[in-house]
């Protein structure tokens, strides 16, 4: 039987309808329509049903509408036997229970677009109105978004032969994305020169429709500009700037208050700039905003206690844009001694790299960054790789490092080379207790052999990252190096259920055995309890969420 067959009974002159399940009865007495929800003043002709209160048009079962399609449209019900498409080829919503389907070919449509005309008004994407095409054979490459499609219902103006996609009539004019520090507004035709997209970093075509700034030379797909993990979703047309972009108020990371003498917000006191010219093998020292050892170079130090910047921390922006996240980041400093000792507060994982830290954060809502991979952004150079990289997406992905997958990486755009931020913001030149010289990292390809790690003394892989001296000729496998919590900074002290550990550098003669997993500490840092009377001693964080979970399960 074919769906909206109409059966009679023969004595009786009930009709039964597809799309419901008891007979209908013929009737003059107008009521609201289950299809069009209209109820006519005039009497008209109809189906009503005597069990419930199902009414229908007669006229609304099977209809022709050549302007709308070019096959009859026959009524359907969602529900019974439907396994096509569950959205309206028009307007792209949710079909509802009942909708207008041909059999013979893909084409579904709401009873909304079906009663209204296909004449778009006043759409933001052209000055002239819109005709809707319900026609969806045919290839067509779209004005507005460049992009060639054919499985589209396009909306056409006459006056300009001008053909443009129904989802992009309403691309907003004005916006704010998460790669640009300007606003960038839609235009119909780039200038006649070569554009790189801002996002995806292809060519863009400059004969059709994009977004490009007005302030500089950039330019972005039009698709790629209203991504979801690009654009804010906020249209800016008509908003003045100061208030559109929402942005915070640009405030220097500090004040001079003489030569080479700053007050950096993060610090209550005044910090020295000097240049270090000596090399200084102390692992306590360290950068508060990065927590990477200070070794020599340039940075400021405090007059009053140990605190110590970076000359290139120092100066990181209050707040900024990065491409991890759509909204603007805020930089805070790491809490201050003997305050916000809390678990979850006293020290934080970045989003991009997985790996806990006590520095510095640029935080936006939930997400937060290290400084580290807060710098990396548009075009980066890795020296593992010969082409720029960029951030494109936050697809899975394996680096091409160390062959784990990751939601956020930077990929090149030329080869199929990826790499993780964990790698990419690894230190090329670091020092260790075992060797007088300066390590520094080495990529995959570097030699070839068998090759020993000096800390641990297991096989050395050189098909992997390392670090190695160039005077011992010596390999040292990365963790055996930094440890698996680089970034916590010695000295550092937070709160496990009333009581206070630190992060303690494990340089002892005898290795401590952690509480957890009963082993031999045998990373760089270990966290040990702060009370004289407790020997409590942990591995890592990762004992640490194993002791949480485990003080969890005894609560509940």
């Amino acid at each position: 039987m074919e769906e909206n067959d109409k059966i009679r009974d023969g004595f009786l002159g009930a009709v039964k309808l597809a799309v419901h399940r008891h007979f209908l009865f013929p009737t003059n007495i107008s009521s609201k329509c289950i299809v069009c929800s209209k109820e006519r003043l005039e009497p008209t002709k109809g189906l009503t049903c005597n069990r419930c209160e199902f009414y229908i048009h007669e006229d609304c079962i099977d209809i022709t509408i050549p302007s709308h399609h070019k096959h009859p449209l026959k009524l359907h019900d969602r529900i019974i036997g439907y396994r096509k498409r569950d959205q309206c080829c028009l307007c792209r919503n949710k079909l509802l229970d009942i909708f207008y389907n041909c059999s013979r070919c893909v084409f579904e449509v709401c009873m909304a677009c079906l009663k209204k005309p296909l004449l778009i008004d006043k759409p933001k994407a052209h000055k002239h109105p819109l005709s809707l095409m319900p026609i969806n054979s045919i290839s067509f490459t779209c004005d507005a978004c460049g992009s060639r499609d054919n499985d589209s219902y396009p909306c056409t103006c006459h006056q300009c032969c001008f053909i443009i996609h129904r989802t992009c009539i309403d691309l907003p004019r004005v916006i704010c994305i998460n790669r640009h520090d300007h606003r960038i507004s839609h235009v119909d035709i780039l200038s006649p020169e070569e554009w790189i997209c801002g996002v995806c970093h292809n060519s863009i075509n400059n004969q059709y429709g994009a977004y490009s700034c007005s302030v500089c030379d950039y330019a972005v797909h039009s698709k790629c500009a209203i991504r979801d993990d690009v654009w804010d979703g906020k249209e800016l047309d008509g908003v003045p700037e100061e208030v559109g972009d929402n942005k915070t108020e640009d405030i220097a990371p500090f004040e001079v208050i003489d030569d080479k003498v700053i007050k950096h917000f993060s610090h209550e006191h005044i910090l020295r700039f000097i240049y270090q010219d000596v090399l200084i093998r102390d692992e306590n020292q360290r950068c508060y905003a990065c927590v990477l050892p200070f070794y020599y170079d340039a940075c400021y130090i405090c007059t009053h206690c140990d605190f110590i910047l970076h000359e290139t921390c120092a100066n990181l922006p209050r707040t900024k844009r990065h491409e991890l996240h759509k909204n603007h980041f805020t930089l805070y400093p790491n809490p201050k001694p003997g305050e916000d000792l809390e678990l979850g507060k006293s020290f934080f994982t970045c989003v991009a790299c997985q790996r806990p830290s006590s520095g510095f954060r640029y935080e936006s809502g939930n997400v937060k960054l290290d400084v580290r991979c807060a710098t990396i952004s548009d075009e980066f150079q890795h020296g593992s790789h010969h082409h720029s990289l960029f951030i494109l997406s936050l697809f899975p992905r394996y680096c091409s490092a160390c062959d784990q997958m990751v939601y956020g990486s930077l990929s090149c755009v030329k080869l199929d080379f990826f790499l993780c931020f964990k790698c990419a913001t690894l230190p090329n030149e670091v020092f260790h207790k075992n060797d007088k010289h300066p390590l520094y990292l080495r990529y995959s390809g570097y030699r070839y052999g068998k090759y020993w790690c000096e800390i641990c003394e297991k096989p050395a892989d050189p098909r992997k990252w390392f670090y190695s001296c160039d005077k011992c000729c010596s390999t040292l496998h990365i963790d055996c190096v930094l440890g698996k919590s680089p970034y916590m900074k010695p000295g550092h002290s937070f709160l496990l259920s009333s009581r206070e550990f630190q992060v303690v550098s494990n340089n002892h003669i005898s290795r401590p055995v952690c509480t957890i997993c009963s082993l031999r500490c045998k990373d760089v840092f270990v966290l040990k309890s702060k009370d004289e009377t407790d020997t409590s001693c942990l591995c890592s964080l990762n004992c640490l969420d194993s002791l949480v979970m485990s003080m969890q399960r005894i609560k509940l």
